[in-house]
């Protein structure tokens, strides 16, 4: 199987690249090759068996969507892009979105407050109804939607998605950075709000399996699973016990996936523990200190 991921030098795409180069032919393309300068042409001649699109512009910074921003440029005509020059080909397309799309979910009545803060009383599936409240998730409707043009295409959306890699990512490795440098961090709701880290590991394992069983036209929910659900507060504590939370105003109580569609058709469920991974993640945050 020859991969081609686009976005692989950001933070879930360098994870998915030293997972897959160990098992297949994988080639990188981002910002410098351009995502428009890619042509069937070239995927034809690689004989490129799955296109992994990774590539993302994340713009929050209104309600209202505007055409021919980066936003837009990227994640929109990104994605045509894409459907045009896979038309008629057999390739494989896994679009990759966000939990975005589906806007704020949870409120008070739909979680439940522990000792380690809010835990969830249901796990949110592909059922639920799109509602984008920004321009990055609406743009993310928009990629969802033109990738169906293709028939050999499937979604997989991400809550949190993190990496081994010391490098600027998601809130994982900007908490973990945080605590292990300032020995402080600053959490919204006092880091009471839950999440389900999934590891790029788990990423590239679903992507196999959906590939393997020759499953289209599907939207997929990845998240870490209930084994990996755990709050902002806790994860900053396990990183550093003695850490000091400066608690903020503002935040939501939390979101995870449900993972049995995902579990369902193609037997995949996440192995990766946070708990785990967040004590190694610091040990390679404090040797790269050092050195």
């Amino acid at each position: 199987m020859k991969i081609l991921i686009l976005g692989h030098e950001g933070y879930i795409g360098r994870g998915l690249m030293d997972y897959f180069a160990h098992k297949y032919q994988v080639i990188g393309w981002d910002k410098k090759e351009d995502l428009f300068q890619l042509s069937t042409g070239f995927l034809v001649r690689e004989k490129i068996d799955v296109l992994v699109n990774l590539s993302l512009m994340a713009d929050r910074s209104s309600a209202k969507y505007q055409i021919d921003t980066a936003g837009d440029h990227v994640n929109v005509e990104g994605a045509r892009h894409l459907a045009r020059i896979l038309k008629g080909t057999k390739i494989k397309w896994l679009q990759f979105s966000t939990r975005e799309v589906l806007g704020p979910v949870y409120t008070k009545k739909d979680v439940k407050k522990t000792k380690w803060g809010y835990r969830p009383k249901f796990l949110v599936d592909e059922t639920q109804p799109l509602r984008p409240i920004n321009p990055y998730g609406k743009s993310k409707v928009m990629a969802e939607i033109i990738s169906e043009s293709h028939p050999y295409s499937n979604i997989i959306r991400l809550t949190t998605g993190y990496t081994d890699h010391d490098q600027p990512g998601g809130w994982v490795i900007q908490l973990a950075r945080a605590v292990c440098n300032d020995k402080q961090v600053k959490l919204s709701n006092g880091g009471d709000q839950f999440r389900d880290p999934v590891h790029t590991n788990d990423i590239a394992c679903l992507i196999e399996k959906i590939s393997e069983k020759e499953i289209y036209g599907e939207v997929f929910h990845a998240g870490g699973g209930s084994n990996n659900l755990i709050s902002l507060r806790e994860f900053v504590t396990i990183i550093d016990p003695q850490v000091k939370i400066e608690k903020t105003e503002g935040g939501d109580l939390g979101f995870a996936f449900n993972n049995e569609k995902a579990n369902k058709l193609t037997g995949w469920m996440p192995q990766e523990c946070i708990r785990k991974k967040a004590l190694q993640l610091t040990k390679i945050i404090k040797k790269v200190k050092t050195e």
